[in-house]
This record gives C-alpha cells, sequence and structure tokens, in this order.
C-alpha cells in the first residue's frame, strides 16, 4: 500500500513555535528584568547625581574690524602716520591666546577671584561654589608644599573659625579670626567675613562643612590653557574661543578677562612706537629752541655793535631766495642722516624696539616709509613667534627671508636715495653760492646781517615743521584703538559634559544586557522543563505520559485508587495506554522506572502505574529496588519490612516468602527488605537478576522502582534485566541541563526503549492527553530510535 503523500506547509520567519518560546522565555524571567532594570536604573540615577557637571563659556573676537578702513584714510590716525598695517595670521593669533604669558596676564588680573577655591561637602558629594560665600581667603604668602591640599574650615561664631589640615599624616588645627590674619609656619592668610555671614545666618553656617584649597599660578595657568579651545571658522578672521570650567560664572569672567588683555596686548606695541616719535621730536626741538635764541642773541649784538636798523628791499630779496635754499639743504641733510641712521639699523640689525623714527619724520609715504613699516612688524611678528616656536619652524624659517628681502629692497633704495639727495645737495650749494657771490657786493654789514637772518629763517622752519609733526603724532595716539571687536560677549553656553542622559541610558542598557545574559543563562542551563511544548523542543526521546502537579501530600498514597475520577487517575491510565502501544513489537512486560534527581515523583509513578495496569486486570508485581531509601511500604500503609529483596538474596527466605499482597486486586509487591550496609552489592548479585526472572514468569507486569539515576549507578544497571525503562521528569525540578545529563547517560550506556514521563504539569488539560495518545502511534519510539512526526 502506498503511502500518502504529505504536504508541507510553508514556515514563515517567526513560526508560532518561535513566539510560543519567546511568551516562555518571557513569562518565566520577567521578574529579572522587573529587578535589573530599577537597581540598574537606581545605580546610574546615583552616581549621575555624583558627577560634576563641566559647563563650557564661549566668545567670538574679530580680528580686523570694518573700521580699519577709516582708521587708514584719516589723515589724523596712527595708520596713516605710520602706515601700519599687516596681514593677520590666525594660526599665530591662536597661538597668542594660548601662550603661556597671555594666561599670565589673566591669572594675575584675578588671582584674588582664581587662587582659592571653596567647596561645599554634603553626605553624598563635594561641589564647588564660586562667589556667594559667607567668607574669602586671602592669600599672603604660602609653602610651596601646601598648594592644592584640602583644608577644612568651620565656623564657630560670627568672630572665630577653625582651619584643619594634613601635615606629614597628622591632623593641624587652627584656630583664627575673622578679618585678621592667621600666621602659620606653613602660610600666612587671612579670612575675611562676608555679608552673609550674620547673626541671622550664623546658626545654618555653621552646620556646614566647607573645605578651601590655595592654588598656585602655574596650576591656574595650567589650566586655563587645558581647558581653552579655539577655532576659525572657515574663511573668516573670527576666533571662537571655548572654556570648560566646572563653574560657568569663572569660566565667563575669565574670557572676559582674556578678551581685555588680549586687546591691550595688540595695543603696546604701537603706543610705544608713538611715544618714541614724540621723544624724538622733543629731543630735536630743544636743540632747534636753544639754535634759534642763540642766533636771536647773536642778531641783537650785532645790530647793537653796527648800529643797523634796516635793510632795503634788495637785501631782503637775496635774504629770501638764500634762506629758501637753505632751507631745503637743511631738510635734505636731514633726510641723509635718516638714511645713514635707517642703514646703520639694517645693517647692525638692531632690535625693532628700537627703530629710528626720523625716518616717519622724513618721509610721509613712499616706498621707503611701507618698506620700513613691513619691515618693522615683520621683526615684531618674528619676535612673537620667536616665544612659542623653535628657529626650525617653517613659519618662523619663511618670515626670516621675508625679513631678509626686505633689508635687501630697502639698502638697495637707501643707496639711490642717497645718491639722488647729494646731487640735489649739491645743486642747492650751487645756487646758495652764486646769490653769495652776488651778496659779497652789498657792503660787508648787510652781509653778515644776511647770514645771521639767514641761520634764524632756516632754524625757524624747522621748528615749525617739528611742532607740527609732534601735534600730528599725539593726535595720531588719539586714533589708537585695538583692531579687535568683540562680536560676542562671553557667556554661558550650557552644560559640556557628563551627558547625564547618556549615561543613564548607558546604565539601562548594561542593565538589559546583563538582564538578557541571564536569562539566557537560566534558559539555557537552568530553565525548568515547565511544558510538553519545551520537552519535546529539547529531547527526541519518546514522552508517554504526563502527569498533574499536586500537592505534595496527595503524592504519598495510592491517588488512582483514592481518587479514581480524577484528572491524575486519568492521566495514569493514558500513561498505561500509551506504554502499552509503545512496546506492541517487543511485548515489554518489564518496566524499570527511574529518575535523574530525587523528588521527582519516580515511586509515586511505579506504584500508580502497577495499580492502572492491576486495575486493568493484568497481574502486576512492584519491586522496590531502591535498597538506599526504600519507600513504598509506606504508600500501602505498611511499616517496615523485615522480609524482602535483600532477605532473598541473603537466603534467609524464598521467593513466594517475599511476596506480599496489597488491598488492590492483581497487584502485589516485593519489598526491598531491611536496609543493607551495602545496598549496591546486593544490586550486582546473581540472585537479584534471579529474582527479577522469577518475577517476569509469574505475574503480567514487573514494575522495578530504582534509585534516582543522576545519584547512583544502580538503575541504570538494572536497565540490563528490563524491556523498557521509564525516566520521570519533574517540572519543579527538571532543566536542560538534567535533560542534557540524561541523554548523555542513555549514549554512554548505549541503553534502548527508554520512555519519559513529565510529573507536576500545571493545569493539565485534555489537550495533553490527545498529544500523549499521538505519540502512542509512533512505535519507533519505545525502541528509541527516534520521533516520528505526529498527525500524519
Amino acid at each position: 500500500m502506498s503511502s500518502i503523500p504529505i504536504k508541507q506547509k510553508k514556515q514563515g520567519i517567526v513560526s508560532a513555535k518561535d513566539f510560543n518560546l519567546i511568551l516562555r522565555i518571557l513569562s518565566a524571567n520577567w521578574w529579572i528584568l522587573l529587578i535589573v532594570l530599577p537597581v540598574f536604573y537606581g545605580i546610574g540615577t546615583f552616581y549621575v547625581y555624583r558627577l560634576t557637571n563641566v559647563y563650557k563659556a564661549s566668545t567670538e573676537i574679530l580680528l580686523k574690524t570694518s573700521n580699519d578702513a577709516y582708521y587708514q584714510s584719516n589723515v589724523l590716525s596712527d595708520a596713516s602716520f605710520y602706515g601700519y598695517g599687516s596681514y593677520i595670521d590666525n594660526l599665530n593669533e591662536t597661538r597668542v591666546l594660548q601662550s603661556y604669558d597671555l594666561a599670565g596676564k589673566v591669572v594675575d588680573k584675578l588671582l584674588n577671584e582664581l587662587q582659592v577655591s571653596y567647596f561645599i561637602v554634603g553626605k553624598v558629594r563635594t561641589t564647588e561654589q564660586f562667589g556667594a560665600m559667607p567668607f574669602q581667603v586671602l592669600v599672603h604668602s604660602i609653602n610651596p608644599e601646601f598648594y592644592e591640599q584640602v583644608f577644612d574650615f568651620d565656623i564657630l561664631d560670627g568672630t572665630n573659625y577653625k582651619i584643619s589640615y594634613s601635615k606629614g599624616g597628622n591632623t593641624q588645627t587652627l584656630d583664627g579670626q575673622f578679618n585678621k590674619e592667621l600666621i602659620d609656619p606653613n602660610f600666612r592668610i587671612s579670612v575675611l567675613r562676608e555679608g552673609g555671614l550674620n547673626s541671622t545666618t550664623l546658626q545654618n553656617l555653621k552646620d556646614i562643612f566647607y573645605q578651601f584649597s590655595i592654588h598656585s599660578r602655574d596650576y591656574l595657568i595650567a589650566n586655563i590653557q587645558s581647558n581653552l579651545k579655539i577655532e576659525n571658522p572657515e574663511y573668516t578672521n573670527i576666533l571662537r574661543l571655548e572654556l570648560k570650567d566646572i563653574l560657568p560664572e569663572r569660566a565667563v569672567l575669565i574670557l572676559d578677562t582674556l578678551n581685555v588683555v588680549y586687546g591691550q596686548s595688540r595695543l603696546i606695541n604701537r603706543f610705544e612706537l608713538n611715544e618714541r616719535t614724540v621723544e624724538f621730536i622733543d629731543r630735536q626741538l630743544s636743540e632747534i629752541t636753544f639754535s634759534l635764541k642763540s642766533i636771536e642773541d647773536t642778531m641783537q649784538n650785532y645790530k647793537e655793535k653796527k648800529s643797523i636798523i634796516n635793510l632795503d628791499w634788495q637785501q631782503q630779496d637775496f635774504l629770501g631766495k638764500i634762506s629758501t635754499y637753505d632751507g631745503q639743504r637743511s631738510q635734505l641733510q636731514l633726510q641723509l642722516n635718516a638714511f645713514d641712521d635707517l642703514e646703520a639699523y639694517i645693517i647692525e640689525d638692531k632690535d625693532p624696539q628700537f627703530l629710528p623714527p626720523t625716518v616717519y619724520v622724513v618721509e610721509k609715504s613712499g616706498f621707503m616709509s611701507q618698506a620700513v613699516t613691513e619691515l618693522y612688524t615683520k621683526q615684531i611678528e618674528l619676535n612673537r613667534m620667536s616665544n612659542m616656536a623653535k628657529e626650525t619652524n617653517p613659519l618662523v624659517q619663511d618670515l626670516k627671508v621675508s625679513i631678509q628681502r626686505t633689508k635687501q629692497n630697502l639698502l638697495t633704495y637707501i643707496s639711490n636715495a642717497r645718491k639722488a639727495t647729494k646731487q640735489q645737495v649739491e645743486n642747492l650749494d650751487k645756487e646758495i653760492l652764486s646769490y653769495i657771490n652776488e651778496a659779497k657786493m652789498i657792503p660787508g654789514k648787510q652781509r653778515d646781517m644776511l647770514n645771521i637772518q639767514r641761520k634764524a629763517a632756516v632754524s625757524e622752519q624747522l621748528y615749525n615743521f617739528l611742532l607740527e609733526k609732534k601735534a600730528s603724532t599725539k593726535i595720531a595716539r588719539a586714533s589708537i584703538v585695538p583692531d579687535i571687536k568683540i562680536v560676542e560677549a562671553p557667556r554661558n553656553a550650557g552644560i559640556d559634559s557628563p551627558n547625564k542622559k547618556n549615561i543613564l541610558r548607558n546604565f539601562l542598557s548594561a542593565g538589559l544586557i546583563l538582564s538578557i545574559i541571564i536569562v539566557s543563562i537560566r534558559t539555557l542551563f537552568f530553565t525548568r522543563i515547565k511544558t510538553v511544548e519545551q520537552l519535546r523542543d529539547l529531547t527526541s526521546l519518546p514522552l508517554i505520559g504526563v502527569l498533574p502537579q499536586l500537592k505534595e501530600k496527595d503524592t504519598e498514597g495510592l491517588v488512582v485508587e483514592q481518587n479514581p475520577n480524577s484528572f491524575v487517575a486519568e492521566a495514569f491510565r493514558n500513561l498505561r495506554t500509551n506504554l502499552q502501544y509503545s512496546n506492541v513489537d517487543n511485548q515489554a512486560k518489564t518496566f524499570l522506572v527511574t529518575s535523574f534527581l530525587p523528588g521527582e515523583g519516580k515511586t509515586f509513578t511505579s506504584t500508580n502505574l502497577a495499580l492502572v495496569l492491576a486495575k486493568s486486570g493484568k497481574k502486576t508485581v512492584i519491586l522496590e529496588l531502591d535498597l538506599h531509601k526504600p519507600r513504598i511500604f509506606k504508600r500501602f500503609g505498611q511499616g517496615e519490612q523485615g522480609i524482602g529483596i535483600t532477605t532473598y538474596i541473603t537466603g534467609n527466605h524464598g521467593f513466594e516468602e517475599v511476596i506480599s499482597s496489597t488491598q488492590v486486586p492483581n497487584l502485589y509487591c516485593i519489598y526491598a527488605g531491611p536496609v543493607p550496609p551495602n545496598p549496591s552489592d546486593f544490586v550486582l548479585s546473581h540472585k537479584l537478576k534471579e529474582i527479577i526472572d522469577k518475577a517476569k514468569e509469574h505475574f503480567d507486569y514487573v514494575i522495578i522502582d530504582t534509585p534516582p539515576a543522576g545519584l547512583l549507578s544502580d538503575s541504570i544497571y538494572l536497565i540490563q534485566y528490563v524491556d523498557a525503562s521509564i525516566f520521570v521528569l519533574n517540572t519543579k525540578t527538571s532543566s536542560k541541563r538534567t535533560l542534557s545529563s540524561l541523554e548523555e547517560i542513555i549514549s554512554n550506556n548505549h541503553l534502548e526503549h527508554v520512555s519519559l514521563v513529565l510529573n507536576g504539569i500545571q493545569k493539565l488539560s485534555k489537550r495533553y492527553y490527545y498529544q500523549g495518545y499521538g505519540y502512542s502511534y509512533g512505535y519507533g519510539y519505545g525502541y528509541g530510535y527516534g520521533k516520528t512526526k505526529t498527525g500524519a
């Protein structure tokens, strides 16, 4: 007869079987999530609470403002007078802002605010305070070893306080008075009482535990440098400064002071150049004033001596022309001197701080003025970069090459300009000489007067020229303004770190991961087998019966006899049916009942299974071969037996003598008898096989109750004498690990005809009976060859 083809159903990605597995895992382990997640959330909340917030303050500055164009075109500005303008290298300015010197100037300005940190110590965490403290510590001097050390501070009353600190492992305590110096060999400080400390607040403030620490200047500078971040947005001359600090008010104050100090540092060089120019003009004016006074005295003496009152128009004409040429000659000579000074300055490579300002007096604009300004600016930049970078830095090398090129161009220009100027002087000398020769025709008195007046006119012209330059220089000083503009004033940008939400999420994630790990371990190794579906998924061993969960007291008797219409009685009848069908081929009549662990219900199963077999009209006997801990006699209401298997093996009684009848028809028992000191040796006796064989001859069914196979090897040894064996699993104790160990025993000992009974099922329903019957038709189950498909 041809077999009927079975139509295979398509399986979805997630089957009902998978869904049921997930539901079983969740229903068995939901309490783990309920415990672990709140615990981790609580730990994370406490951890986050103890963390200190780090705030970020920011400001933005523009290095070249739009006002530059105005100052460059204004005739009164220093930019037009000095030609002060240079390319701003944002990278260099970033290094300047992060330099030690600039940070040191900020610290010096804010030393009273930054040198001492104040703390309030709470039960859980310590918080730093800035401002609004009831006292202020002023440090006059301190031993460097006590920098960064924590001092405990207690307010005793409105006048007195106490300071404690550690020295050499010992605690030192000092008492002091507010607003008075506290002198110690290690420090000298003053503690000022602030307005917040008064009679109203005294009691509350006394209960607060304060601490403070004193910082060194280097510590404060390093702290600013390490927490200062500078960014330059692309294609802009804007610098964005960000400073991190646990106190936002302090960060804003430091950035504000940094802006001021940086702006002032950029003005210093320009002010110094202006001042040196004024000093030079004043020296020249002093010399010319003395010369004018001397000429006036000479003129007066000469007139008195020669009795000269006035000169005619010709004399005035000669005097005017000669004076004009002499004035031009003096200016040219001043220019030659300036050339010599500048050439010496370039060749001798003098410090840029001593740039001779005469070049600005002689020439207002033109190539030389621009080139000198460029040289001066580059040397200033070189000095600044030398303080921050090594000589091998490419920027330093490029700047040196540029300076050398500028010097070479200036020297060439000076040489050519000197030649041209000397030629002009020679031409003027010729013109003056021609007018002097013509003046020789004038009488000697008039000629002497002309010489004196000419010298006076020359000195007056130079005096007026220098006065004009001095006035312009002073006016230009007033127009010197910072070439930076505050685009965005320092402000608190909020919390930078830590990200408490992420940390809390990480704790919850860690709790979830730990929960998953725990659930996975429980599922893989410790999950109890609660349902038939779980057992079916975990093993291929045939399941021939399921028994409902009973109260412990109900499992001690013969429940099938006491409650024949109960669920458990029906379950045992179902077990009897499945047992018969599963062994239909080998006509099995001897069954060994055991379990892997004690307390799984093997004795309960063996006695009640024997009872339902007897009620079916089959002569059935129970062999109590759990010689270590016999208990079957209690189930039949008997006391300890003095006759049984052990007495048969020792030869004290015969086979018929050890057979005991019960209150149930067709059901007999061969009790264990007295418990021997070496039960396992009795199991190995050849007479044990003899009693089992006789039981097979005299009874339709033989049920053998044995010790747990996971603890003792007796049951494994006895399997060789039976037709089939039944392992009882209990939902309270059986796990995947138990099942794996059981399969390992079966595999290692090459056991056949092994079946399972699942005991302790909650809410046993009819579907379990049907599932059980389904198993009974798979003949291969009885032989342990594998599980066949049901429902075919």
